[in-house]
C-alpha cells in the first residue's frame, strides 16, 4: 500500500529491482541508511506531503511506522489538510485525479491507520467505502480491475478489521501456475510480477501466519519464484522485505538478506536511495519505499 505503490496509480509502488548480496563492510549499517532516508524525504517535501505523491501517502506510513511524526506533527498536518482539501473538491463535485482508484483510497486509509486516525470514521465520512465490498472484476470500472486493487484492498481493510474473505479468495484465484501475480496475466511474465507477487504475499501474509492450508500452500509457490529472481532496484526489494517481514519469525533470515541487498542501492553521501541508471541523484520513489520497508523490519 508498498509505486502503489504506490502519484495517483497505486503505491507508487510498481517499480521492479534487483538485488544482489552485499558485505556489512562494504555498506552503512540499515538503520543508519533508514534514518538517514526519513531525514531526505523530510528535507525533500519541506512543505509536507501530497496525496498521490510520490512523497505522499507511503511517505507519512514510514514515518509515522518508525515513531518520526504523529497526527500532530507539522509535516504529517500538512499531508491531512491536502487531503481535507481534496475531499472537498470531490463533494463540490470534483473529480481530482489523487483520490480517484480503489488504490488511492486504500494507499490513504493505510497511511491514515499509521498516523493512529480511523480511516472508516474520518472527518465522518467512511474512505474505506469505494472498495469495502468485493465487486466482480466484470462490474468494476477499468481503472480498478487489477489484482492490485484486491491486493491492498486486502491489506487496508485487515488494518480496519473488516477485511472480506471475497477478496482473499480472488488474490488466491489470480495466482499463476508458476506461482506469480501479474497486473495482465494473460500476458507474458513480466518485470512487474515481482512486485506484484511480493505485494500478494504481504496481503496473504495473515492467512499464512493463521496456518491456513490455501495459504500455506499459495505462499510456498511464491517464494519458490520469488527466491530464484534477480531484484534489479530498491523499490522490488523493499516489497520483498515487508513480505517476508509480515509472514513472520520464521522468515527472519531471509528478510536479513534481502535488507543487506537493499543497500546496495543507499548511497551514504546522499542520504537516500538511487537507482543504478542514476548513482550520483537521489531517487525518490526508490527512497520512499526503502525506508517504508526498513520502518517495517525495524517494527518486526
Amino acid at each position: 500500500m508498498i509505486r502503489k505503490a504506490v502519484g495517483g496509480t497505486l503505491l507508487v509502488l510498481l517499480i521492479w529491482g534487483f538485488a544482489v548480496p552485499v558485505s556489512a563492510s562494504d555498506t552503512p549499517c540499515w538503520e543508519s541508511a533508514m534514518h538517514a532516508a526519513f531525514d531526505w524525504i523530510l528535507d525533500a517535501a519541506p512543505d509536507g506531503p501530497q496525496v498521490g505523491g510520490i512523497i505522499g501517502e507511503w511517505a507519512v506510513s514510514a514515518l509515522a511506522y518508525a515513531g518520526r511524526i504523529d497526527a500532530d506533527h507539522p509535516w504529517a498536518k500538512a499531508w491531512l489538510a491536502d487531503l481535507d482539501a481534496v475531499l472537498a473538491e470531490i463533494d463540490a463535485g470534483g473529480t481530482p485525479l489523487s483520490l480517484r482508484r480503489w488504490t488511492d483510497y486504500q494507499r490513504t486509509a493505510l497511511a491514515l491507520s499509521a498516523l493512529g486516525l480511523d480511516a472508516a470514521d474520518y472527518r465522518d465520512r467512511n474512505l474505506t467505502e469505494p472498495f469495502r465490498f468485493f465487486v466482480p472484476t466484470s462490474h468494476r470500472h477499468a481503472i480498478n480491475r487489477t489484482v492490485l486493487a484486491d491486493i491492498y484492498a486486502l491489506i487496508a481493510l485487515n488494518t480496519v478489521g473488516s477485511g472480506s474473505r471475497l477478496f482473499l479468495l480472488s488474490i488466491y484465484n489470480a495466482q499463476r501456475a508458476d506461482g506469480t501475480w501479474s497486473l495482465n496475466p494473460a500476458q507474458p511474465a513480466s518485470v512487474f510480477d515481482i512486485d506484484i507477487t511480493a505485494m500478494a504475499l504481504q496481503a496473504l501474509a495473515p492467512s499464512y501466519r493463521r496456518n491456513d492450508p490455501r495459504a500455506v500452500r499459495t505462499v510456498g509457490l511464491a517464494l519458490e519464484w520469488m527466491y530464484a529472481q534477480t531484484f534489479r532496484d530498491a523499490e522490488s526489494t523493499a516489497q520483498m522485505i515487508i513480505a517476508l517481514v509480515l509472514l513472520g519469525e520464521d522468515y527472519s533470515d531471509k528478510a536479513a538478506y534481502y535488507v543487506q541487498s537493499l543497500l546496495r542501492w543507499f548511497n551514504p553521501a546522499l542520504g537516500g536511495f538511487v537507482r543504478d541508471a542514476n548513482p550520483n541523484r537521489v531517487n525518490a520513489m526508490a527512497t520512499v519505499q526503502a525506508a517504508y520497508a526498513l520502518a517495517v523490519y525495524n517494527a518486526r
